[in-house]
């Protein structure tokens, strides 16, 4: 999905709204396949110096399979956002997306916002033991690691307050 941001480009530094539908593909992730319902962007969008900048909120809702039970989740999604498209921009380098003449590609950026924003492992309820049939092949559910797992930048703080105290 394109957004046409002629308007902007038009009067810098002046905000427009925007509102956009976009449809992101089925997503493979570590062997498990993730849908989305249509992603539902708006905000405003501003034009200054080469570059623009959208701003906003999106939503959607997930769905994916248990990671204890297999049963499918629904994993609501909403957040807000505020990238910057450059038509220099190199995407593997700099922090804004890249664009070219008078569109900027919705595309990218609403794949990255939601893969960055998926949790670690989905489950269908907060306590879910799994089912009977797949005990064999779960790890103990109360150990560290699964902690960790949940909140991997807590493990590195953790590793990197060790160091300090040595």
């Amino acid at each position: 999905m394109k957004l046409d941001v002629t308007q902007a480009q038009l009067r810098p530094g002046d905000p427009f709204p925007f509102e956009a539908e976009v449809t992101i593909p089925p997503q493979d992730v570590d062997g498990e396949q993730i849908t989305f319902d249509a992603v539902m962007l708006a905000g405003t969008v501003t034009a200054m110096d080469g570059k623009v900048q959208l701003a906003g909120t999106l939503q959607t809702v997930a769905h994916a399979s248990c990671a204890m039970c297999l049963k499918d989740v629904d994993h609501p999604m909403e957040l807000a956002f505020r990238e910057m498209f450059d038509k220099d921009a190199i995407e593997t380098e700099d922090e804004a997306f890249r664009y070219e003449g008078s569109e900027v590609s919705l595309d990218q950026m609403t794949l990255t916002l939601l893969m960055l924003e998926l949790p670690m492992r989905f489950l269908c309820r907060e306590n879910c033991t799994g089912d009977e049939a797949l005990k064999p092949y779960q790890t103990d559910t109360n150990s560290s690691c699964q902690e960790d797992t949940q909140r991997p930048f807590e493990a590195l703080k953790r590793l990197l307050e060790e160091d300090e105290e040595v």
